[in-house]
């Protein structure tokens, strides 16, 4: 960043962060490029809740994780909780505790995008799913410490740092607004990209 002449931003608080670093370059922020492959699908509120956990932070507490999802899973049996499984040892460890979740190997992108298109809301530590939840208009429950996508807490997503917290956390996903654009961008990034190429 700090050789760069172009600095084309995902969002305003990025663009901001690199002005307080006091780095040089020209500053566009054109939205993150990963949300113009969502622009013309069509979504629906199923009784589906998409469910990914991974991140190495979370390794320690898996099984906690697991446990609460589990039990969230069988207060609210009306939804088909879903979960593909992340390929590392650490995670797999724990799969048998998800008795009420269906547990599946992972999916391809087109897969993962369709099911999430059709839910109604997510939990996840991922930080991908953050920025395409909130581009189509589904609440999600971040379960981390911290997160770099801290542009849509509050109104498309909340914090979960504990799994002591998931089952209120949960209950607090509809009461969220949702409201205003996407803050990781409109789906046109990369055609804003390339006229700023241009230029």
């Amino acid at each position: 960043a700090r050789i760069a002449a172009l600095h084309l931003c995902p969002t305003e608080l990025s663009r901001q962060l690199l002005v307080d670093e006091r780095l040089l370059g020209k500053m566009e922020v054109v939205g993150n490029t990963v949300l113009d492959n969502l622009v013309n699908i069509k979504t629906s509120n199923k009784n589906k809740i998409l469910v990914t956990m991974h991140r190495r932070e979370n390794h320690a507490l898996i099984e906690e994780w697991f446990m609460k999802i589990n039990d969230l899973a069988k207060q609210y049996s009306e939804y088909e909780f879903r979960l593909p499984i992340h390929p590392n040892p650490a995670v797999r460890k724990s799969v048998g505790i998800l008795k009420n979740v269906d547990v599946v190997e992972p999916m391809c992108y087109n897969e993962l995008v369709d099911y999430l298109s059709q839910c109604s809301f997510v939990i996840t530590d991922s930080g991908g799913i953050q920025e395409e939840s909130a581009f189509l208009r589904k609440p999600c429950l971040v379960c981390r410490k911290d997160t770099g996508r801290k542009e849509g807490m509050g109104n498309f997503s909340l914090l979960c740092e504990d799994p002591d917290s998931l089952a209120k956390q949960f209950d607090q996903l509809s009461l969220l607004k949702m409201s205003g654009p996407c803050p990781y961008g409109d789906g046109t990034a990369s055609e804003k990209i390339i006229r700023i190429l241009q230029d």
